[in-house]
């Protein structure tokens, strides 16, 4: 009863610390300058490291390093960007293992993000049907979740299919606010980003 106890403070302290490292990460995102982004980055990787060092079975603590990792793929190029991708997956994929449930599915989706933007095999391991299959998971975990219906449209964008992306966007940009989530104002503004150009589009045909 006491490591259950000692495990549900852990699970507490990694929700708290996710949530500053998070915050910082979506600042980043709106930086211009692109050497402060990745010197951003990178101190909030060692950060997440090490608060996965102390508590490797909370999931959030595992998301919250996938999450950074990614966004260091998508800053960087060559040999760094390969890592960090790696890096990425893996973080990911050890946070839906420990809990598909954990922040409604965004590891499922993050994860499926990361299969659809990096190269396949031979060059790296992108798989669409892989991408496909975990947006799928992600939205039977968390089907109000902004990232979920994010990262569907994204792939229904890719796919050509852009009224099935269109009315994940209308999900999204309708959704509840959830101040809980450091990531949702982020999410919201990419998802209304994008249902703005779809609809653009549609009007020129």
């Amino acid at each position: 009863m006491l490591c259950l106890a000692c495990q549900l403070a852990a699970t507490v302290q990694a929700q708290q610390v996710a949530t500053p490292l998070l915050t910082q990460l979506a600042a980043s995102m709106d930086e211009v300058d692109d050497a402060n982004v990745l010197r951003t980055l990178a101190r909030l990787q060692q950060e997440a490291e090490k608060y996965t060092h102390q508590c490797a079975q909370c999931a959030i603590n595992w998301l919250v390093l996938g999450r950074i990792n990614h966004e260091l793929a998508r800053q960087s190029g060559g040999l760094a960007q390969l890592r960090a991708a790696r890096a990425a997956r893996d973080a990911l994929t050890r946070a839906a293992h420990l809990d598909v449930y954990v922040a409604d599915g965004e590891a499922l989706a993050e994860l499926a993000l990361l299969y659809l933007e990096t190269p396949p095999w031979p060059l790296s391991f992108g798989d669409r049907r892989k991408a496909k299959q975990l947006i799928q998971e992600a939205l039977v975990v968390g089907p109000e979740h902004v990232a979920n219906h994010l990262a569907a449209a994204r792939y229904y964008v890719d796919s050509g299919q852009t009224e099935t992306a269109r009315q994940h966007l209308l999900i999204a940009v309708n959704s509840a606010p959830d101040n809980e989530d450091p990531l949702y104002f982020l999410n919201l503004r990419q998802a209304s980003t994008m249902l703005a150009r779809i609809n653009s589009k549609l009007l020129d045909r």
